[in-house]
């Protein structure tokens, strides 16, 4: 019987080392890690069967118009159908699964079930505590974030699980709690192994640790506030990933969250926390940390980055030393001479965080409503980025905003506005 399994993190779950695990081995017992010719399938998944071509942010990172996602997803139906055709027991693995919407799954679904025999689900649940200040890093690393926000981190549970549930029907489902005393040899990587029937050497088990120290994520935190902000090229994501790479040895705190920070977010969704507790039969909920170097503010996170000036000084000369010279690492180590001395950029403006927040306060208490209609997310945007003289962007984004409600006089006034500031 052809079968194939559905592995779909939850993020922050040792994904990674379990990616690694398979696509290293290729062969695990009678299963075949998908040879889609990347070690996390999530991507390119989530690109295929998408409405939105854009719904896998690598496409924008890499400023891929629509026609160039549009041949990338040609590519992969070629290595799709390469991977029905061979049927067997087949695993795609990939977290960006977690955030498709249902629909996507639902064309998942009616793809592979016409070539699989059946198609089982794994995901690994993290605890809410855990979860935020693990996905905070991440996006501090991968995605630009410059502010410290928890509830924004929050893993809405339900909303992201339950999906499955109706699409691949529960019993097809199968979710684990992502804590060492309920995994298989405390190890998620021999956990998902042993689910298959397929135990693995620990030999043969790769190793993945991709957090960084409460100093690295302090300075890079500082730095995604403070620093350019790049815009799309093909070469971003290589460029990001050799960044936090190259911050792997920096310092050696572990980063945490204290209680004050975390426990009102935790408080706020009791109820989801609940059904997730129901949903696996087993208790999740955990706490922000009483550690007394646990974060507490954003503040206190820009100290602690402004308190390793030396360190990283001198780390950075280390790594520079590592590196062989070229005209453009000249040129760009005098960009950062003429940065230290004048605190600009080289287009003359202050970094958008240097004198003042992105957003207002009052805008940012706006934007944290979960609720909150698209079209006012828009206005908000465009608003923030005239405050700022970024004109040009500010008339896009309520254009956008017009599109998406063009019977909503007041964008046509502030559109009429920010034209004639042009």
């Amino acid at each position: 019987m052809s079968k194939l399994i559905l592995h779909i993190g939850m993020p922050k779950t040792g994904t990674s080392s379990i990616q690694e695990t398979l696509f290293s081995q290729e062969q695990l017992g009678e299963f075949s890690y998908a040879k889609l010719g990347v070690v996390n399938h999530g991507g390119i998944i989530t690109s295929f069967f998408s409405e939105d071509p854009y719904a896998w942010r690598g496409h924008r990172v890499a400023g891929r118009s629509p026609e160039e996602v549009a041949r990338f997803n040609r590519q992969i139906s070629v290595k799709l159908n390469e991977i029905c055709l061979a049927q067997g027991q087949q695993i795609i693995s990939g977290e960006d699964i977690w955030h498709m919407v249902e629909s996507a799954l639902v064309k998942l679904r009616d793809y592979f079930a016409s070539q699989f025999d059946c198609i089982k689900v794994i995901g690994y649940v993290r605890p809410p505590a855990s979860f935020i200040g693990s996905a905070f890093q991440q996006l501090v690393k991968n995605h630009d974030l410059a502010r410290l926000t928890p509830s924004a981190y929050y893993p809405h549970y339900r909303n992201k699980f339950e999906k499955f549930d109706r699409v691949f029907g529960r019993d097809n489902v199968t979710l684990r709690v992502f804590a060492p005393e309920q995994l298989e040899g405390g190890d998620a990587v021999v956990d998902f192994c042993q689910l298959l029937g397929e135990p693995i050497p620990s030999e043969k088990i790769q190793r993945v640790n991709e957090s960084l120290s409460l100093e690295a994520t302090a300075v890079l935190f500082a730095y995604r506030r403070e620093g350019p902000q790049y815009a799309a090229y093909p070469g971003k994501a290589r460029d990001n990933n050799a960044l936090v790479a190259s911050l792997a040895d920096f310092g050696s705190r572990k980063l945490r969250f204290a209680g004050a920070l975390i426990d009102p977010v935790l408080e706020k969704h009791r109820d989801d926390i609940a059904w997730m507790e129901q949903r696996l039969g087993l208790p999740i909920t955990d706490q922000g940390s009483m550690d007394s170097e646990a974060i507490t503010s954003e503040a206190q996170l820009l100290k602690i980055a402004v308190e390793q000036f030396d360190a990283l000084k001198n780390y950075v000369k280390q790594q520079k030393e590592k590196a062989d010279p070229t005209p453009q690492q000249l040129a760009h180590w005098i960009e950062k001479l003429r940065t230290a001395i004048a605190g600009r950029n080289s287009n003359g403006l202050v970094p958008v965080y240097g004198s003042q927040c992105f957003f207002t306060e009052k805008q940012i208490a706006l934007l944290e409503d979960e609720k909150l209609p698209p079209v006012v997310a828009l206005r908000e945007l465009a608003l923030a980025f005239e405050r700022h003289g970024r004109i040009e962007e500010a008339i896009k984004v309520i254009e956008a905003a017009i599109t998406l409600r063009p019977d909503v006089e007041g964008l046509y006034k502030l559109k009429d506005r920010l034209v004639a500031r042009r």
